[in-house]
């Protein structure tokens, strides 16, 4: 699968040539490339000590939860949480796919009850402004990436970048929308946790 920022040596003989269907040598594509690649090194910026030690610890995660412990059945599924494995949730639900066509976004239910509402959830462009009072929405990201415009009741703003792996869950009385930044649609397990009234 190509990223849509990879630079291939295609796109560097493309590039190269001053006009269009010119084949340029493969040794000056090569050397084009290495000269990326030392620009690249030359101002590249490592990462703070606590964010490497962050990143190594989730890859760490991510490599060995998933083979620890009974797989997550559809018939059983947990609350969601700060520490939810992405990738047991991709694997629970990965049979289940949206319709051929749909609009913005589509929901497949997976639980109701007392307690929540539980939803592998599709969305292409956007989720409209939106807040909550007498539910906690948590969402964790399966595939693609978004943003979250977020306002609190204080009338303070973020915005929140989740990409595959990220969650958050809105509190109550925040506004929020939602912008996918993913070229397909941003799936997630989106949970309504029901509070008592």
């Amino acid at each position: 699968m190509k990223n849509y920022n990879e630079i291939t040596r295609e796109l560097l003989g493309e590039w190269l040539a001053e006009t269009p269907g010119e084949t340029v040598s493969p040794a000056e594509i090569i050397e084009t490339e290495q000269a990326f690649i030392n620009y690249a090194k030359a101002h590249s910026v490592a990462p703070p000590a606590f964010l490497r030690e962050k990143i190594l610890s989730k890859i760490v995660e991510l490599d060995t939860s998933h083979l620890i412990g009974p797989k997550l059945q559809l018939d059983s599924l947990p609350m969601l949480a700060d520490n939810s494995n992405w990738q047991d949730w991709h694997e629970a639900v990965s049979g289940i796919e949206p319709p051929a066509e749909f609009d913005s976004i589509h929901l497949h239910p997976l639980e109701s009850n007392e307690k929540r509402e539980l939803f592998v959830a599709w969305v292409k462009d956007m989720v409209e402004e939106e807040v909550h009072t007498d539910l906690l929405e948590t969402f964790l990201i399966l595939e693609g990436s978004c943003e979250c415009h977020i306002t609190d009741t204080k009338g303070e703003t973020c915005i929140v970048r989740l990409g595959q792996g990220d969650s958050i869950t809105m509190q109550i009385g925040e506004t929020h929308d939602i912008v996918i930044t993913s070229m397909k649609p941003a799936k997630a397990i989106l949970e309504w946790r029901k509070l008592a009234a």
